[in-house]
């Protein structure tokens, strides 16, 4: 070491107190000045050179500086600052994903629950109203000499087979002479069935008859006495069978009886029985009916157009002149024109809208008795919507009128009824 102390160049290399310092050195001086002395540089290390000439320190961790962001977001970018300036993409919470998703899970369940729900609604109606109307029970009668088979299934009539269709279905309407429906205890005093019409839906093809019969059918009528005992059957009046009754279900449960005598015993599973002051009811509850009098009557004259709204249209389908025999076949004709128009405006708003017959059952109702019901009306109306061929088409049962000791009287026409029955109720199979 004391070689290179003394080296020349290197003592010229140092300044007059480091050469004091290794002067001291060499004379074993070891004298310390803290803080006095200069770093080593690396190509100064010797052998000699003290560790204590060392400073060590640990190494120090940077610490990560938390950095408050601000809840405000930049809404053209999207971004959030913090203090520090920078900025970052904002993205959404798990958590907030995740209850966004149930939300909308739940909600697409209460929907689809409420769909289940109308649809099942909707097809439980359906199939109670189908077994209501077309019940497979039933014996047909046919006139004396005509062959049946299968209690009236299949008729043999002139040479020809035919089979009944069962995808008919039979609705009874009665307008009765009252403003309004009361029940009675006394048998007799329940009222006239004035109007009577027999509907027949066929419900594969859409296909309505609507059969109008005359009030003054003679045919076999019930009798109760006035307590409501029984008493038999009598040839009388039809439009009578209501009477004999307590005014509303038995009167128009002994009606249907009496229109199935005459009908060889076909099944009639409906009825609705409509008072004098329901007849304005319904016809506005579908805005009005438009028809062209057949006659000059009243306040209508023959061959002009009217809109029939209100009293009017009571006036158009009840006026009669008393005094003629052929005074209720000329209304029944009045009375077919507007039922026919009547018809065709209810099935066009159904094909609209479905529900269109229960809005009408539902503004009959306080003027109505009736055992049909929603599901039968549905079952009706879904017939008429989903058919092709929906038609409606009016006949009379044939017949003429008589004048009897005190009231008209009307004689059916058996084979022409007959035949107009098979029509109506019958398929030709050979």
């Amino acid at each position: 070491m004391t070689n290179k102390l003394n080296d020349e160049n290197f003592n010229e290399l140092l300044d007059d107190e480091s050469k004091a310092d290794i002067n001291a050195v060499e004379n074993d001086e070891c004298i310390r000045l803290e803080g006095k002395r200069k770093p080593v540089k690396n190509d100064e290390k010797t052998i000699s050179d003290d560790i204590n000439d060392y400073v060590f320190t640990k190494p120090h961790k940077s610490k990560k500086r938390k950095v408050k962001s601000y809840s405000k977001l930049n809404d053209d970018e999207n971004i959030v600052y913090t203090q520090s300036g920078r900025g970052h993409y904002k993205s959404k919470p798990r958590r907030k994903k995740k209850r966004l998703k149930k939300v909308l899970i739940s909600i697409g369940c209460v929907f689809l629950s409420l769909i289940l729900l109308v649809v099942g609604t909707f097809t439980y109606l359906f199939i109670k109203g189908s077994s209501e109307l077309l019940d497979g029970n039933y014996i047909i009668t046919a006139p004396q000499g005509v062959e049946t088979q299968n209690d009236g299934e299949f008729v043999v009539y002139n040479g020809k087979t035919y089979q009944y269709n069962k995808n008919v279905t039979n609705i009874l309407f009665m307008g009765v002479d009252k403003r309004e429906l009361q029940k009675t205890e006394v048998h007799g005093t329940g009222g006239q069935a004035d109007v009577i019409v027999l509907l027949a839906v066929d419900t594969k093809t859409g296909k309505i008859s609507m059969i109008n019969i005359s009030r003054d059918t003679m045919t076999d009528v019930t009798v109760y006495s006035a307590n409501g005992g029984y008493v038999g059957s009598e040839k009388q009046q039809l439009c009578l069978s209501y009477a004999y009754g307590n005014g509303k279900e038995t009167s128009s449960e002994n009606t249907v009886d009496s229109v199935q005598r005459l009908f060889y015993n076909i099944p009639i599973k409906s009825y609705l029985a409509l008072d004098l002051d329901g007849i304005a009811a319904v016809n506005d509850s579908i805005g009005g009916v438009d028809v062209t009098s057949p006659e000059t009557i009243g306040s209508f004259v023959q061959g002009q157009n009217y809109h029939l709204e209100g009293e009017l249209a009571e006036s158009f389908v009840r006026s009669r002149n008393h005094e003629s025999a052929d005074a209720n076949t000329l209304r029944m004709q009045r009375q077919q024109i507007y039922v026919k128009q009547f018809m065709d405006k209810v099935i066009s708003a159904t094909k609209k809208q479905i529900t269109t017959p229960i809005d009408l059952f539902n503004a009959s109702s306080p003027y109505t008795c009736t055992n049909l019901n929603p599901s039968k009306i549905l079952y009706l109306a879904q017939s008429v919507v989903l058919s092709d061929g929906m038609s409606v088409e009016m006949s009379t049962v044939p017949g003429e009128s008589k004048m009897g000791k005190t009231y008209a009287e009307y004689y059916v026409n058996e084979s022409e009824f007959y035949e107009l029955f098979l029509s109506v109720f019958y398929n030709q199979v050979q």
